[in-house]
């Protein structure tokens, strides 16, 4: 059952307070994954959690367009434009005004669905992930790399799901997920418990997949370059 919390309006004096209060939160805690806006602090409602996130009106029309296949990405030119600017805001604000390691900047995987662009960045400390349409950019990132656990003999590993919602309702709401998948793995498709069934993006070993909805991943059906099933196996979820 999916509960979507009751999330006050605020002011645009309190919410820039709020927003800072919350950065500062995550910032103290590098190793966990954490988002940042590049839009008016207005676009913004309130944040819930540190894992649970306010979208921003952005996600409005590309959950319109949004297909459950990704296409082929367009001029992507100034989509990695805007995720450098944003990418250079968090190295000149590490352990300042954001957590203390560098950005990464080699890409991994470009996300197309819609009207949203989404790019997985890599690096030897952390990943980060740029959510981009023509009206803003966030980021979400995890400096937590250096402990990962090589895969071995697993088809996939570390499929974290995150969650944004855009004014506090259900109707606007959106679900990321990432990981990592063996170069065995061609294609990805992820079920929902809302029955949804998304192909995920690959590249260089790591996926990428959003959702216009709250319904968690369910499982994961992995298929090799011959379009043949290799595995299906139930994805762990914290919190159902």
């Amino acid at each position: 059952m999916n509960i979507t919390p009751d999330v006050p309006q605020m002011d645009p004096t309190r919410l820039q307070a709020r927003k800072h209060a919350l950065l500062n939160e995550i910032d103290s805690k590098p190793s966990r994954r954490w988002w940042r806006f590049a839009v008016p602090a207005t676009a913004l409602v309130a944040a819930v959690s540190v894992t649970l996130v306010l979208w921003t009106p952005t996600n409005q029309d590309a959950s319109a367009a949004w297909t459950a296949e990704p296409r082929a990405p367009g001029d992507l030119a100034p989509v990695f434009a805007d995720c450098a600017k944003t990418l250079d805001r968090h190295d000149a604000q590490r352990g300042t005004n954001g957590p203390d390691w560098p950005a990464p900047r080699d890409v991994a995987v470009v996300d197309q669905r819609g009207d949203m662009t989404m790019v997985q960045y890599v690096g030897p400390q952390s990943e980060m992930l740029c959510l981009w349409t023509p009206k803003g950019v966030g980021m979400n990132g995890s400096g937590n790399l250096q402990g990962q656990e090589p895969l071995g003999d697993r088809l996939f590993a570390d499929f974290l799901p995150s969650v944004g919602i855009h004014d506090g309702g259900s109707r606007n709401a959106m679900t990321v997920l990432t990981g990592r998948v063996s170069r065995a793995v061609g294609k990805v498709v992820i079920r929902t418990e809302d029955g949804l069934e998304v192909t995920a993006t690959i590249g260089n070993g790591r996926v990428v997949a959003w959702w216009p909805s709250l319904g968690k991943p369910k499982d994961v059906k992995l298929y090799d370059e011959a379009n043949v099933v290799l595995q299906t196996a139930p994805i762990p979820v914290k919190h159902r």
